[in-house]
């Protein structure tokens, strides 16, 4: 049975690649790895350790990622090739990307089932067709950990992550701080239907529920795109809708809102928050033009991910791993630019 362990009991254990934050024991400052990251969606094989007697005894981990354009799927799989390249030189990573195509994804996952190889990692581009590729691996007595983003399966043999719902509440229960207990407040949404859409919502509602003086004036879904969520934003204030706040589930979407805010001239009278810390974002916090963005450790995500296939491969027991969101203000800025500095090193070294 899987045991959900939370990162409130887990966090003196996940110190390492980024200097304060929350991950296992390893060295962002390590030596530089003997291999680079496919640049597109070719397929990696890492080639086998010097003095290794056969590479067919070695372990083979097939890796899915969702797309290679997005800063934090590079922020997990460099956190992978890292671990690889200084922790478990001697196993067979092979990493592929599926371009946000989850049928794309599924033919990958049949390709390393058809391989046999002895473990899979996939963040999922689709709750539902996902699902179906975490069933195939399982009938096949493959072990999958779904990483970041979860599916409508259990068979998978872990997830590790964070807990979106989570996220959600954060960011809320800041706006309502910041604003008050009769705060106007609209939100943009993700993909609709994504795990992380779903899972942030509800955590939105749950603290709308806890405040019944809190206006949701709107909410319409932004498609992790900045040019769709500015161009939402703008035609809600166009329209004539007033808020106190707005919040997006991610950066990439706040810095389209952001820029139809400013047009706007509003950013005195519209408190903005996004999620994932990223660098643009982080100099607008300090700014003054966005209150806040969430903290997700990407780089623990994907260590813990291919630390647990690795373990799952040799048959030992592994369960899921969840890794708390934290809130960034203008208050901690400078604890999260370190961090995001070295996140930030650790993509550009393999992307």
């Amino acid at each position: 049975m899987k045991l959900r362990r939370f990162a409130a009991t887990m966090m003196a254990g996940l110190m390492v690649l980024s200097a304060a934050g929350c991950s296992k024991p390893a060295d962002t400052k390590a030596p530089a790895a003997t291999t680079q990251a496919p640049a597109a969606t070719e397929a990696k094989t890492e080639a086998p350790a010097a003095g290794a007697e056969d590479s067919k005894e070695q372990l083979h981990i097939g890796i899915t990622m969702q797309g290679n354009q997005s800063g934090f799927v590079q922020y997990f799989t460099s956190a992978m090739y890292e671990y690889q390249a200084t922790k478990a030189p001697d196993i067979n990573m092979e990493v592929v990307f599926a371009d946000d195509d989850p049928s794309k994804q599924f033919s990958q996952v049949e390709t390393f089932v058809s391989k046999k190889v002895d473990a899979i990692i996939m963040q999922p581009v689709d709750k539902v067709q996902g699902a179906a590729a975490v069933d195939l691996a399982y009938e096949a007595g493959i072990p999958l950990i779904t990483i970041n983003i979860i599916t409508d399966s259990t068979n998978n043999t872990a997830h590790v992550g964070c807990d979106d719902v989570q996220s959600g509440v954060l960011q809320m229960q800041r706006i309502i701080d910041v604003c008050g207990e009769n705060a106007k407040v609209g939100y943009v949404d993700a993909v609709l239907g994504h795990s992380a859409q779903v899972q942030r919502a509800e955590g939105y509602q749950k603290v709308l529920s806890e405040n019944p003086g809190v206006e949701l004036v709107v909410h319409d879904t932004g498609n992790w795109s900045p040019e769709e969520s500015m161009r939402l934003v703008e035609n809600w204030i166009q329209s004539g809708k007033e808020f106190d706040a707005i919040l997006c589930m991610a950066d990439c979407q706040l810095t389209g809102v952001l820029t139809a805010v400013e047009n706007a001239g509003k950013l005195d009278n519209i408190k903005l928050a996004g999620m994932d810390c990223d660098p643009v974002i982080m100099q607008a916090i300090k700014d003054g033009k966005v209150d806040c963005s969430i903290w997700q450790d990407g780089l623990a995500q994907g260590e813990m991910a291919l630390e647990t296939a690795i373990k799952a491969a040799k048959g030992e027991e592994v369960s899921d791993i969840i890794i708390d969101y934290e809130v960034c203000t203008k208050d901690n800025i400078e604890k999260y630019e370190k961090l995001a500095e070295e996140r930030d090193a650790l993509a550009k070294k393999y992307f």
